[in-house]
């Protein structure tokens, strides 16, 4: 299928002053397996065209996956008589075309996997469990995306990038778990002994757990868990949106002081360690847009929309215009590492944790960065520098914004992490933390 020609067929129709044809083909081909065992293999491929019409300044979008002309054709229709429809204007208009540079992490290999490949890599995966009893499970899965951007005004973008994701959660006889992941775009590159066993010695290590009273504690965050607060501080305060709305903990305080001068975090697209992506679902070009620089908060990202608004210029992170709603939003969130090994950030602790992950994070209070969410699979003891455990599993309250002012030591190696909170993937380091709090034990039923 020539996608190229089927939005340049619609383009000529020139049936509203302005049209933006937004194109994503997905593939994903996914083995899941548990005990040790693979038990389905899934694969599904999409390509659905997201239409948005301007007529007088009003927009109308329609999304379909009718690729023929035709119904390409009905669907840029069904989109300018909903502008049409509109009772005010929009109040920002499609973008001019701007150069996008131009990049590959593309791999044919990984786009086109054989399930046999999956298998094999799987049952490497599961060994070492499978031969002390303890039951792995998880998913390998390889795919990627490719997207189209066209507009009457001369934008034409395309982009593609491969992808391989595992995740992994082994439990052990008595149900102490633990956990790992790897995240490329190249099924070359996963070794699968390596998550796997980071998974299996955890699970080990917690299968004697033992209480913990809640409280205030110095914490080595590994990179799951921090991807998990970044990804909740983005989806609060890192968009342009939530600071119209004044909902953001940014709302007042750009340019001040708010975190350690450890922690940097910015959003890039570019950055190579990352799924690259070179400009947005408007065509515009990604720019590297900081958060916290040395500690101090400066700035957002916008989309079209919220640049107008705000009499600046687009930062290229706006989604598609099926999810207007959450437009702009970081999807490459970085944080720069810092020099500590991992036997550095243990050694710093007198008396902590060491925490694997966190799930079911929720926000609290968005405008102190206050979130809620717990551990899961590896939660472990630190006394003088040194792993004495594992302790049950507890639930978080903290803000976001005051652990990472508590920052003390950052880890000098980073991980590509996407399945945390927010949107996107999170590159990150491991992280030594004073004082975050946890207000309660999860019991186990």
């Amino acid at each position: 299928m020539n996608v190229d020609a089927l939005l340049e067929g619609v383009l000529k129709e020139r049936i509203a002053d302005d049209l933006e044809l937004v194109a994503i083909r997905s593939r994903e081909e996914l083995t899941r397996f548990t005990d040790c065992q693979i038990h389905q293999n899934v694969a599904a491929v999409d390509t659905a065209v997201h239409i948005r019409a301007w007529v007088e300044g009003k927009t109308g979008v329609v999304t379909t996956n009718d690729l023929t002309a035709q119904g390409l054709a009905r669907a840029a229709r069904e989109a300018a008589a909903m502008a049409r429809a509109q009772t005010r204007p929009a109040g920002f208009s499609p973008p001019a075309p701007r150069p996008i540079p131009t990049v590959s992490v593309w791999d044919e290999a990984t786009w086109n996997a054989h399930p046999d490949e999956r298998a094999e890599l799987v049952a490497r995966a599961v060994k070492g469990a499978a031969a002390i009893g303890f039951n792995a499970s998880g998913s390998l899965s390889t795919g990627g995306s490719e997207l189209w951007v066209r507009t009457t005004r001369g934008v034409d973008a395309h982009h593609r990038a491969s992808s391989v994701r595992f995740v992994t959660v082994v439990m052990g006889k008595s149900g102490g778990s633990g956990y790992a992941e790897f995240s490329g775009t190249k099924l070359a590159d996963f070794v699968p002994e390596e998550a796997a066993d980071r998974a299996l010695a955890k699970a080990q290590l917690a299968e004697v757990r033992k209480p913990l009273e809640p409280g205030a504690y110095t914490v080595v965050l590994e990179e799951p868990a921090m991807a998990t607060l970044l990804g909740m501080l983005s989806s609060m305060g890192f968009s342009a949106r939530a600071l119209l709305e004044k909902r953001s903990f940014f709302v007042g305080k750009l340019g001040q002081k708010l975190v350690s001068e450890r922690v940097t975090v910015y959003d890039d697209g570019l950055h190579p360690q990352t799924t690259v992506m070179p400009f947005d679902f408007e065509g515009v070009p990604k720019t590297r847009v900081y958060f916290f620089r040395a500690g101090v908060a400066e700035g957002v990202v916008h989309d079209s929309r919220t640049a107008a608004l705000m009499n600046t210029v687009s930062t290229g992170h706006a989604l598609p215009p099926s999810a207007a709603g959450w437009s702009p939003m970081p999807m490459h969130l970085v944080m720069e590492p810092g020099e500590a090994t991992d036997d550095a950030l243990l050694s710093g602790v007198g008396r902590g944790l060491l925490v694997t992950r966190f799930h079911y994070a929720r926000t609290v209070d968005p405008m102190r960065g206050v979130i809620t969410m717990m551990t899961r699979d590896g939660v472990f003891l630190i006394e003088e520098g040194k792993i004495k455990g594992a302790v049950e599993d507890m639930r978080v309250t903290e803000s976001g914004l005051r652990a990472l002012a508590n920052v003390e030591a950052v880890g000098r190696t980073l991980q590509l992490i996407t399945h945390g909170e927010g949107v996107g993937a999170v590159l990150v380091p491991k992280a030594r933390i004073a004082q975050f709090t946890f207000t309660g034990r999860t019991e186990r039923m």
